[in-house]
């Protein structure tokens, strides 16, 4: 039986679970829960697929919370993608595939060309992963902010705390700049699939 994980799963989920991982070992280790030393006394094999496992678990488990740090800042309306990709492309202006649903656009693209259609997978992937990782490192500067109360090291956990604060506020963004990206990737590839425009023509509702 073989195991395989996706360029989504990886980005989305493995990636952003592996911070969450640290973050967890690091706050069972100052409860006393769990000591790290003991950890390296484990066989390496062994040690490095239990964190690729658990980073993968927590990455899907986290992920439904972290999608809600779009209700604080959402993702850029499709429209936007619309209106940038028409001004750089006029000719497409009067295309029906433009209007249509991304969601749509992007299964189009695979079915005409899954190679092509692996960069728009992997830009949207990555767009998750910055969200989710954005979520990682407010749980990071929650941690820090209580550490920063509670002490040890005051200073250096407020120094995190910010540095926390900003490095999710940095990925949240970067994450909505990637999905817009994506969009119009979606767009310059569908723009040469022949007949996609009769195909969301014939799907539009008739005027009158």
């Amino acid at each position: 039986m073989t195991f395989a994980v996706g360029i989504f799963d990886l980005f989305s989920f493995a990636v952003p679970g592996a911070v969450q991982l640290s973050l967890l070992v690091y706050v069972l280790d100052r409860l006393g829960v769990l000591h790290v030393a003991a950890l390296t006394s484990a066989p390496g094999a062994l040690l490095v697929a239990g964190a690729v496992v658990a980073s993968y678990l927590l990455g899907h488990l986290f992920h439904p919370l972290a999608a809600q740090l779009e209700r604080l800042r959402p993702r850029r309306d499709a429209e936007e993608a619309r209106q940038e990709f028409v001004a750089a492309v006029p000719q497409a202006r009067d295309r029906a595939y433009v209007q249509a649903n991304p969601v749509l656009l992007v299964a189009a693209a695979e079915l005409h060309d899954k190679d092509a259609a692996g960069e728009i997978v992997r830009m949207r992937a990555q767009s998750v992963m910055l969200r989710n990782i954005a979520f990682a490192f407010t749980l990071a500067a929650v941690v820090a902010l209580v550490q920063t109360a509670t002490g040890p090291h005051r200073v250096v956990a407020a120094v995190a705390a910010a540095l926390s604060l900003l490095g999710g506020v940095g990925a949240l963004g970067s994450g909505r700049k990637v999905w817009h990206m994506a969009r119009i990737k979606t767009l310059e590839i569908c723009y040469w699939i022949p007949d996609i425009d009769q195909t969301f023509a014939a799907d539009a509702p008739a005027e009158g």
